[in-house]
């Protein structure tokens, strides 16, 4: 009777001990919140977006002119003792300057539009990655918050038949004071119920580690207690494989990724073959000096100079045009048409493989709902067949040995049943991640 009652105290606090700690109720819609808000790869595509969007710019580009602005100032001492020159002894002489020049390239092929372009595919390309980041935060924090209550349904499960266990061995242990069972009857139900109690423990301890998991998905403390709300579920969904293809390519933010990889390669050929033409600029500016000088001349004469100023300004515009260089613009220019039709080619590769692992995918998902039903139905008999075990066993119709079996083979359909709904979840959320839906599909 000690065992028994250690053993039920065991399961009792464990099973309801972690609701007590929970600090939070949490559901899915709430978990993905969470985690969209905390997740650190989401930051980081963020911040990347905003240099994108700052660079986006026709200044950028290379659209406006530049402007220098310079200023110097020199002081020269000699000191001159030939007899001959005029200057005598020691001198200052000073020199302060400062001045603009403006530079404006009127001409270079078209560059400036193209490098714009290509700026603005830049900035869609960031925004496409942080997307894709984002679809894979919601995709792993919906497996993980599932995984947690797949792991949680288990432990309740596992606590029930510690349960029975425990009810059998009370029962087979009153038997035995009355003398109606033998000692090898009672050790064979307390090996059952310790191993029950085994089970349980590591349950509990996949359970923890789940949670734990699901917490760092959100980028909370792993620490932190949540009661989960949502339920382990899933009710069929009808789907269209060749609507969802549609979709697929439409929508596929990988996809379309590589969409905007292709055009970026264009930009790059574009600025190469500007580089075969010519290039006009303009140029302009203006620099104003002051000069002065304090020395001797011949005779002793005092020689003092100061505010002596200058004003010059400039324009010209000028053409430059790269005759022979080995070639080398030409061959980029060439190599860039190559690499894009390269990246041509790889977006032919990965529509063609999206469109098989869609094929897979739908076929595992209507796979995996087929078996879904079906353990449904294994569970409805098992519990069923342990219920009249139960009763057979109190009659004396059944052994021990045969009632553990009946026993266990309703804790693994349990198991089979709830890793089958999970599946089904999992095979789900894959498809509308493949079409491009599930942020769609969260904010609903």
């Amino acid at each position: 009777m000690k065992l028994f009652r250690i053993s039920l105290l065991l399961v009792t606090s464990m099973l309801f001990g972690s609701q007590i700690r929970a600090q939070e109720n949490l559901s899915l819609k709430d978990a993905v919140t969470l985690g969209l808000s905390n997740n650190f790869q989401i930051q980081i595509a963020e911040k990347n977006t905003t240099i994108a969007e700052r660079n986006n710019n026709w200044m950028e580009a290379g659209a406006f002119p530049s402007i220098t602005a310079k200023a110097s100032e020199s002081i020269n001492w000699s000191e001159n003792n030939n007899p001959a020159s005029f200057i005598q002894g020691r001198s200052t002489s000073t020199s302060t300057s400062f001045g603009a020049d403006l530079n404006w390239v009127i001409f270079n092929g078209f560059k400036v539009h193209v490098t714009k372009a290509k700026l603005q595919q830049l900035q869609e390309q960031s925004e496409g990655n942080a997307a894709v980041v984002v679809e894979n935060t919601i995709q792993s924090i919906i497996l993980g918050y599932y995984n947690a209550l797949l792991q949680q349904e288990k432990l309740k499960a596992l606590a029930n038949v510690v349960k029975v266990s425990s009810d059998r061995y009370d029962y087979v242990m009153a038997k035995k004071e009355l003398g109606t069972a033998s000692t090898f009857d009672l050790l064979q139900v307390k090996n059952a119920m310790l191993m029950d109690s085994t089970n349980f423990l590591m349950q509990e301890l996949a359970y923890k580690n789940a949670l734990r998991n699901l917490n760092m998905l959100m980028a909370v403390d792993v620490e932190k207690q949540y009661e989960l709300t949502d339920e382990l579920a899933h009710e069929k969904v009808v789907l269209s494989l060749d609507g969802m293809k549609e979709k697929m390519m439409s929508s596929n933010q990988t996809l379309k990724n590589q969409y905007i990889n292709q055009v970026i390669m264009k930009k790059d050929a574009g600025i190469a073959k500007a580089n075969l033409f010519p290039v006009v600029s303009f140029g302009t500016g203006i620099s104003h000096s002051i000069n002065g000088f304090d020395g001797t001349g011949l005779g002793g004469i005092k020689i003092n100079s100061s505010g002596n100023t200058s004003l010059s300004y400039y324009a010209n515009v000028s053409l430059s045009f790269t005759i022979f260089n080995g070639r080398k613009a030409y061959r980029a220019f060439k190599n860039l048409q190559i690499q894009e039709e390269i990246s041509d080619l790889t977006t032919q590769e990965m529509e063609l493989t999206l469109s098989n692992e869609l094929i897979t995918a739908y076929e595992l998902y209507n796979a995996r709902l087929t078996i879904m039903n079906l353990s449904d139905q294994s569970l409805e008999t098992a519990e069923l067949n342990l219920k009249l075990a139960e009763d057979k066993y109190k009659s004396g119709s059944i052994s021990s040995f045969e009632f553990r079996d009946i026993q266990t083979a309703y804790l693994n359909t349990i198991a089979t049943q709830l890793e089958a709904v999970f599946n089904a979840l999992s095979a789900h959320t894959d498809l509308v991640r493949m079409t491009g839906g599930i942020v769609e599909e969260f904010n609903q």
